[in-house]
């Protein structure tokens, strides 16, 4: 054992303190790395524009005041009625207070009825449960109908 050179106390502290600060300091880094990776993957699940694609387009829009054409942008929980609170407003007589809701998850849009008076339709059939929507389907609440598009 003639290798080993005997470290004063005082060096023997130092390394100590060395390899201490070491492990705080990458500590540190992995978990701001990790925080940063996990902020980009949900910044990533909810699309690339920052919220969840899609939106909907007024494809008839009975007595509510809005023009044919008129996009209708979507929030990961859309409320649709006649409450100045809902996500989307549709003033029209047929309409419900909270008449139906739209909702992101697992990838795709969910409508749920929210026992309006006069029911919503998708595709022309009511909606009884939470039903999936795909781009293209024709959303019927009272007399407004509306277009689900990417």
């Amino acid at each position: 054992m003639e290798w080993l050179i005997p470290l004063p106390f005082e060096w023997f502290v130092l390394l100590l303190r060395l390899v201490f600060a070491f492990l705080l300091y990458f500590f540190i880094f992995l978990i701001a790395r990790i925080t940063i990776r996990e902020l980009a993957a949900m910044a990533g699940a909810t699309g690339e524009e920052g919220g969840p694609p899609g939106h909907l387009i007024v494809q008839s829009p009975g007595t509510s005041g809005l023009r044919p054409g008129t996009r209708l942008p979507l929030d990961p929980v859309t409320v649709i009625g006649r409450h100045p609170s809902c996500t989307i407003r549709l003033d029209d007589a047929f309409v419900s207070t909270e008449h139906a809701q739209l909702t992101w998850e697992h990838g795709r849009w969910w409508i749920t009825d929210l026992k309006s008076t006069n029911g919503t339709r998708v595709n022309g059939r009511p909606v009884t449960a939470p039903t999936g929507l795909r781009y293209g389907d024709v959303i019927e609440l009272g007399e407004v109908r509306l277009v689900l598009v990417p």
